[in-house]
């Protein structure tokens, strides 16, 4: 018995312009097999799911006769382009089961995005998309390499060379900008700049009222690239928080969370719970992590009952209240030293104080409790390494484009950064580019590795870093 196959377009490019029936299908798949599609999608997938690149047809074939779900993913919508044609075809004839999922295509969604109408009422009621002149709008696609020959076509094809049109760079994706101007004028553009990516060109009375409906372009981050390294099942909300203010994000975590096992010292802590004063959370891993080892172990938040609960920042406590437990102190600042100012007035002397966290971290929190009077115990839950690819993703992020932002939610992210550089050369890549921190040990740990640090949130969470950053930079 065959499987189900469902080619997807997941749209062109900008997270936000995917369709929830395609985040269905991702979430529900067996199998997923891409052509470069955002890798944020791509984490929608179940851990269980078997997920690569697209290889060929007898491979996803091959799946389904084995009666798995597999879902096959196109930018914009799956029947734009021949590949998925020709795979819905040879599904056809080997009877397998398969649909199609719509997706928004770059030529559509990128002129609204710029604001450009397609279609402007008394003036403009038909689209072409294509070279051809039978619309009253016309829309042709660009490929990198080719915008200063595509818009010579059209002049060829006897479009005017004083023809108002829009010219869009990276149509539907979050780094998206435009330019207006004759065509004349957008040729010679096009002929001077590096050509990085696809591109749309719009000829149609809707290219006036673009500057009273491109709303995209009014964002303080827009035209911004900016680099997130935080550990991929971290990177939302941040990443979606940067593209609501307009930029364009690249992801490359520094820090993959690896958690540990549990051994004799956990059950001893567990064990130890009804006597424990205190339990300090640093972090939303620490968090999950200790809540997984509970449950593990037969045991709930209700283990927690006789204990005061204290939670370094805002993200730590929400990740509390995600698992029942409402923090009984949390530290506005994202430290040890701000979590000593917190207990203030709270009599630790004698008192037991469990601190779950990472295997490697500053012995200052431990320090400043033991100071207090307090019998702390450090419970390591988990360890922070540094992902295989990060360091050829980097040098080849830094080799190219690069970025107008850096930023860094942990001293591991930044110094696994670091890391992945020779030495000095971390400084030397990023010169040109601010550095931004969500608090100021990560910033410390910055300074200390040779950075220059621009930006640090006043807020340490990952929205007052993104307001931190659009702040400085919009």
């Amino acid at each position: 018995m065959s499987g189900l196959v469902q080619l997807v377009g997941v749209g062109p490019g900008h997270p936000g312009m995917v369709t929830v029936q395609a985040v269905e299908a991702i979430r529900g798949a067996d199998a997923v097999r891409h052509h470069l599609v955002e890798i944020g999608l791509l984490s929608l997938a179940r851990p269980s799911a078997d997920v690569s690149r697209f290889v060929s047809d007898e491979d996803v074939l091959g799946l389904a006769r084995k009666g798995l779900k597999v879902v096959v993913l196109y930018a914009g919508d799956p029947y734009a382009g021949a590949a998925a044609v020709q795979l819905g075809l040879k599904l056809a004839r080997s009877g397998v089961s398969f649909e199609s999922v719509p997706g928004l295509v770059a030529e559509m969604a990128g002129p609204t995005v710029s604001g450009v109408p397609l279609t402007v009422e008394g003036r403009s009621a038909s689209i072409q998309i294509g070279l051809r002149r039978d619309g009253e709008t016309t829309v042709l696609r660009l490929a990198a390499g080719w915008w200063e020959s595509g818009i010579r076509a059209l002049l060829g094809a006897g479009f005017a060379p004083e023809a108002k049109a829009a010219f869009i760079v990276n149509p539907g994706n979050p780094g998206q900008y435009r330019r207006s101007g004759s065509l004349v004028e957008l040729r010679d553009m096009a002929g001077q700049t590096s050509q990085q990516g696809d591109a749309l060109i719009v000829i149609g009375p809707g290219v006036d009222l673009a500057e009273q409906l491109d709303t995209h372009s009014r964002r303080p981050l827009h035209g911004r690239r900016i680099l997130v390294t935080r550990a991929q099942h971290q990177v939302e909300p941040f990443r979606g928080q940067l593209t609501e203010l307009g930029a364009e994000v690249v992801h490359v975590p520094t820090i993959e969370i690896r958690p540990i096992g549990a051994g004799d010292a956990t059950r001893r802590a567990f064990g130890l719970l009804p006597k424990t004063s205190l339990v300090v959370f640093t972090s939303t891993n620490a968090v999950d992590i200790i809540f997984e080892m509970l449950f593990d172990a037969g045991l709930d938040a209700r283990s927690l009952q006789p204990c005061r609960v204290c939670a370094i920042g805002s993200e730590t406590a929400r990740s509390l209240e995600g698992h029942g437990i409402q923090a009984d102190l949390v530290a506005g600042e994202y430290s040890a030293e701000g979590l000593a100012d917190a207990l203030k007035g709270w009599d630790l002397d004698g008192a037991r104080v469990l601190v779950p966290r990472a295997k490697v971290a500053r012995d200052a929190l431990p320090a400043l409790l033991a100071q207090k009077g307090a019998e702390v115990e450090i419970l390591a839950v988990y360890e922070t390494v540094c992902p295989a690819a990060a360091e050829a993703a980097l040098r080849g992020l830094f080799a190219g484009r690069g970025v107008d932002v850096a930023t860094f939610t942990s001293s591991s992210t930044v110094t696994n950064f670091v890391q992945a550089f020779a030495a000095g050369e971390a400084a030397a890549v990023l010169n040109g580019a601010r550095v931004a921190c969500m608090g100021p040990v990560t910033a410390d740990t910055a300074r200390k590795l040779g950075l220059k640090v621009d930006i640090i949130a006043r807020e340490y969470t990952t929205r007052g870093l993104a307001l931190a950053i659009a702040e400085a930079t919009g």
